[in-house]
């Protein structure tokens, strides 16, 4: 079964979960079901080149603020315990962190 060409399924896409919208790296906010010229679905990647997602990667790892590693810390969905997200793979729930840049 091939896979529809749409931004909920493009690589450079990443899920905004409280309105199911996507946020394009190129068009901002779009619907799941826009497509534009700048899709790429994640097969089309060489195996090398598809990034291995680890736990501390997530938006649901929750990072210990009282210790001096910034990897230890607990799964939001999951864990109660601590534990170094870095050595971790990622969940079938994972779901990309949005990183702000601050601006100086």
């Amino acid at each position: 079964m091939k896979q529809e060409k749409c931004c909920s399924n493009c690589q450079r896409g990443t899920s905004m979960h409280l309105t199911k919208d996507i946020l394009c790296k190129y068009r901002g906010i779009v619907t799941p079901d826009y497509i534009c010229f700048k899709y790429k679905s994640s097969a089309d990647l060489p195996q090398v080149q598809q990034p291995s997602y680890k736990c501390a990667h997530c938006e649901y790892f929750l990072v210990e603020l009282d210790s001096e590693n910034q990897n230890l810390g607990k799964c939001k969905l999951f864990s109660a315990r601590d534990f170094d997200g870095n050595t971790r793979n990622a969940c079938s729930k994972f779901s990309r962190k949005m990183f702000i840049e601050e601006v100086s």
